[in-house]
């Protein structure tokens, strides 16, 4: 092979390198990245955001005496085709429920596979914004995190109640919390 030859084949595996570990070319699994590391999508200097007003069952802290409720579900994040994760003890042992206890908010993790414990010790509806608020981020119609629905990119909702039906729901942040549900958030390009 020519000197020419040499450096168009390395020019090609270069760029092949390049696309792939930029997402442009899938291989294997699916990438289940810790971070997004794709940057936010920000219209404007600052950003509005869903924590201006935190809600009430937010700074409400209990411990696992005198439950009424105590259910689960799966939620799971997917920014830009890369899964982010949610913090393991997130709603545990916080600025707000910190008393020895009585250190768990309503909706918490214990593990930072996306399944979110709902305990509580009345029996009323609790929204998934409850938990966003719980752990500082942002999420309603408009977005989550950093990232803003646009021109170029759309925000999803997606859940597999207990029973496997699935739907496209669009209430977001105040989607109502069941047992045994499976909510997919997915920012993204729009088709």
């Amino acid at each position: 092979m020519n000197r020419d030859g040499a450096i168009v084949v390395i020019a090609i595996v270069a760029l092949v390198v390049v696309a792939y570990q930029s997402g442009y070319i899938p291989f294997g699994e699916e990438n289940t990245s810790d971070s997004v590391e794709s940057e936010p999508v920000n219209d404007g200097d600052t950003l509005p955001s869903s924590l201006d007003e935190i809600h009430p069952l937010a700074s409400t802290c209990l411990d696992h005496g005198g439950l009424t409720r105590h259910d689960h579900m799966n939620l799971y994040i997917r920014i830009n085709g890369e899964f982010a994760t949610i913090p393991e003890n997130t709603g545990i042992n916080t600025g707000t429920c910190n008393q020895q206890g009585a250190n768990m908010h309503v909706v918490h993790t214990h593990s930072n596979d996306g399944r979110l414990h709902l305990e509580m010790q009345t029996n009323e509806d609790v929204e998934l914004g409850v938990f966003f608020d719980i752990w500082g981020q942002h999420f309603d119609s408009t977005g989550i995190f950093d990232y803003r629905v646009n021109e170029t990119h759309a925000l999803t909702m997606s859940v597999i109640d207990s029973e496997g039906n699935q739907s496209i729901v669009d209430s977001y942040d105040q989607f109502v919390l069941l047992e045994g549900q499976e909510i997919l958030i997915d920012y993204g390009p729009r088709p």
